[in-house]
C-alpha cells in the first residue's frame, strides 16, 4: 500500500506513545489532591529507539521489512510509578507545576508528529500528481 512504510509505522507508534503519556499526565493533574496517590509516567522514545536500532540492522527485503512493521506495531510502552519523594503529608507526590509542563512539551511533541506524518502524505500527493494541482 502507498504510504504503508516503516517511518509511517514509526511515526504512528510514538503518537501512541504521546498518548498514553498524555494520559498519565492527565491522571497526575486530575488525581493532584488524592490522598496516597503516586503520579505516573510513561517512557516510550527509547524503547521505540531501541527496537527501530536492532530491526535496522535486519533484512532488507520485502519479507524483512513487513516483519520490521509487525514487531514496531506490536511495541508495547511501559507506565510506571514516578520516584519523586513526596514532600505532602498525605504522601500524593504530584508535582503540578511539572505535570503540567509536561503536558505542554507533550502536547508539542503530538504537533510534531502529526505534521511529520501529513508532511510525508503531502509528499506522496505531489508524487502522485507529479507536482500538479
Amino acid at each position: 500500500m502507498i504510504g504503508d512504510s516503516i517511518t509511517n509505522t514509526v511515526l504512528q507508534k510514538a503518537l501512541d506513545g504521546v498518548w498514553q503519556r498524555q494520559r498519565a499526565i492527565s491522571n497526575n493533574i486530575a488525581n493532584y489532591e488524592t490522598p496516597g496517590y503516586k503520579a505516573k509516567k510513561v517512557s516510550f522514545e527509547n524503547t521505540l529507539e531501541k527496537e527501530v536500532r536492532n530491526l535496522s540492522a535486519g533484512a532488507s527485503a520485502q519479507n524483512g521489512i513487513e516483519q520490521m512493521k509487525s514487531k514496531i506495531e506490536d511495541l508495547r510502552f511501559r507506565e510506571y510509578d514516578s520516584d519523586n519523594i513526596s514532600t505532602r503529608a498525605d504522601g500524593n507526590n504530584v508535582d503540578l507545576d511539572a505535570e503540567s509542563i509536561d503536558l505542554a512539551k507533550t502536547q508539542l511533541q503530538y504537533q510534531y508528529l502529526t505534521r511529520s506524518f501529513s508532511d510525508g502524505i503531502a509528499r506522496l500527493r505531489y508524487a502522485i500528481s507529479e507536482g500538479k494541482k
